[in-house]
């Protein structure tokens, strides 16, 4: 979904399990704002899914399935769990639904990104926040704190933001005499034990005493002239609502109606409190902020989910009892509801699935290229759609990403340094990084160099290889083709929405306008050919 997971995460975590990966300005030792902490427990799992004898791909998958699918469902089912515990009504069933068909959580869940990391964490927190209402406070509430740091400092720094309120709480806790003022010092303790490991883990990494949250914060609120997060673009408000609209449907409307009633009409009100103000905190931190990206919302989005699930588990409760409704009809409306929502949620997934599958497709193609009989680097190069790149764990152990000029005016990654120890390759500060984003020539090597292209069929860019017809240059094959959405093209509003099955489209205004994703091989000439 973002071309920032594949570069600032899985590159380095290729680097990290096989050695070698595309660089960001990040990861330079010049920088020093991505931390190397976060990717340790996905490092481990490659690593003892190469002790098992997998490939690379299937490593990816591993990966992907244990410790991002895995790791999301089960704090999905931990606050099931607690909610069931507390006999709240249906909340804990409704947030299981709503959570397992949503479609922000659906790519937000499974992605390597420090803002899934928060997403995660911040769900335990609050579930430990909510057991704390009923059973063992302090413990309870140290368990919350200790995800809180997890998901901000191991994590992404802006997301201890979301921990403000509980903090707030326990002050408030402590002045009513409900807490002991010792909990401030467990709290630093907790603190602790989480700073610790991850400054030593990045300082014998880099070789140098570092603590990444920290300069990840400076860059991005006391960058200098033409440094910060607003040079990669930026977007009103509204880009905001119509992700989340997308992502939540009409769950987000009921979910923004819990925010305001929630803490007046349903159980457990200081709850109810935490909940709402961290949404609120979030939306105007981050609403604010010139600079959008969808991932910037991650850590909300089981929030989001759990306020619509407590207003509409007390909407049809109290609907149930004011209007003295039959069984049957009561029954007819929430499956009425529920269909509607899993049909939309399905939809909308199944058209992601069908308009953007086609890099994981192509790659997989990749990833069965034979390797050379020698030490040859053969080099897979990529133009204008080098953001569409899925990661290195589908290139063979002897292939290299590369790029070639294609009007992108950006800095490019470069790529590791491949000589030496894993330690000499992270160390290696590489030439002409920027953190202004100003584009560098040797980031891309010329068109001559490579073995394979990769590029869609459309003529706004050079090298022109392929044609709309799929015609290719005479020097190039074409080894494989899926369609991929025009960005560009002319899509109606139900096309680009949600998934339509081929056999209801002649009954449907549907339409999608498709481009070919191509992969292409160079044409060997031998030496007669060339006399």
């Amino acid at each position: 979904m973002d071309c920032d997971e594949t570069f600032n995460y899985w590159e380095p975590l290729n680097l990290l399990i096989r050695g070698f990966g595309k660089q960001t300005w990040e990861y330079s030792p010049e920088f020093n704002i991505r931390s190397y902490a976060y990717l340790i427990p996905y490092f481990f799992t490659g690593k003892f899914c190469q002790l098992l004898n997998l490939n690379s791909v299937q490593i990816f998958y591993f990966i992907r399935i244990i410790n991002l699918v895995g790791f999301t469902s089960y704090c999905e089912i931990k606050m099931f769990w607690t909610l069931n515990d507390l006999n709240l009504g249906n909340i804990a069933n409704w947030f299981l639904f709503l959570s397992s068909i949503n479609v922000g959580m659906n790519h937000a869940g499974v992605a390597l990104l420090p803002s899934s990391l928060a997403l995660q964490t911040v769900l335990l927190a609050n579930s430990y926040i909510l057991k704390s209402f009923k059973q063992d406070k302090e413990s309870n509430l140290l368990k919350a704190v200790f995800w809180y740091f997890i998901g901000g400092i191991l994590g992404w720094p802006f997301a201890l933001a979301l921990g403000l309120p509980l903090g707030i709480f326990v002050l408030i806790q402590i002045a009513y005499q409900k807490l002991n003022f010792t909990i401030l010092f467990k709290i630093i303790g907790v603190l602790g034990l989480v700073i610790t490991p991850i400054v030593i883990i990045d300082s014998i990494l880099l070789q140098k005493l570092v603590f990444i949250p920290l300069n990840i914060v400076l860059y991005n609120v006391f960058g200098n002239e033409g440094e910060g997060p607003e040079i990669f673009g930026t977007e009103p408000f509204s880009y905001y609502v119509l992700n989340l609209l997308l992502n939540f449907n009409i769950v987000l409307p009921i979910a923004v109606v819990g925010i305001l009633i929630n803490p007046f009409i349903a159980k457990l009100k200081s709850f109810n409190w935490l909940l709402s103000s961290q949404l609120l905190i979030w939306f105007i931190i981050f609403g604010s902020q010139p600079h959008k990206e969808e991932r910037f919302i991650y850590p909300i989005y089981s929030l989001i989910i759990l306020s619509s699930s407590i207003f509409i588990s007390k909407f049809f409760t109290i609907l149930k009892k004011s209007i003295k409704l039959n069984k049957f009809i009561y029954y007819l409306l929430q499956f009425g509801f529920s269909f509607t929502v899993f049909l939309v949620s399905v939809l909308r997934i199944l058209n992601l699935v069908e308009n953007y599958s086609a890099p994981l497709k192509i790659f997989e193609t990749v990833s069965q290229l034979p390797e050379p009989d020698n030490s040859d680097i053969i080099n897979i190069c990529m133009g204008k759609e080098w953001y569409h790149f899925p990661t290195s764990f589908f290139l063979p152990n002897q292939y290299r990403l590369n790029f070639v000029e294609s009007g992108f005016d950006g800095l490019l990654p470069g790529n590791f340094h491949e000589s030496g120890s894993l330690i000499d390759s992270i160390t290696y500060i590489p030439k002409n990084m920027n953190n202004k984003n100003k584009f560098e020539k040797d980031k891309v090597i010329d068109l001559s160099d490579c073995d394979y292209f990769i590029d869609n069929n459309q003529l706004n860019s050079i090298p022109q290889l392929i044609l709309p017809s799929l015609t290719v240059d005479k020097n190039w094959k074409l080894i494989n083709h899926e369609k991929l959405i025009n960005p560009d093209g002319k899509h109606n509003v139900i096309g680009k929405l949600i998934y339509i099955p081929p056999s209801l489209r002649k009954y449907i205004p549907y339409k999608v306008e498709y481009m070919e994703f191509c992969l292409l091989k160079r044409i060997k000439k031998d030496i007669d050919d060339q006399v």
